[in-house]
């Protein structure tokens, strides 16, 4: 087993259907784990930064939320998605 560590910064809340029973928000999705598969050497860089071609090439975690109606990943111009890795393999993933 992996730990997986995760937070949620919520941007904002957009809109509340009482009708419905529903709303909708914006929210930052971050997840963090170790993977030293991942880790590298390196005198220079404290961590590299990569966007969303990378984890369609590695292992993340799978989160979800239950009982959500919809949800999407932010994609103006590109998907809104961010992978970080430290040199022991420490990795930052995050999505909005």
């Amino acid at each position: 087993p992996i730990p997986v560590g995760i937070d949620v910064q919520v941007e904002s809340i957009d809109s509340i259907s009482e009708v419905d029973m529903d709303f909708t928000m914006t929210l930052y999705l971050r997840h963090y784990w170790k993977d030293e598969r991942l880790s590298f050497r390196s005198n220079r860089n404290k961590s590299m930064t990569f966007d969303g071609r990378l984890i369609k090439k590695i292992w993340v975690p799978d989160v979800f939320f239950v009982h959500s109606k919809r949800s999407f990943i932010h994609d103006t111009t590109v998907e809104n998605v961010m992978l970080r890795v430290y040199p022991d393999g420490n990795v930052l993933f995050s999505l909005r």
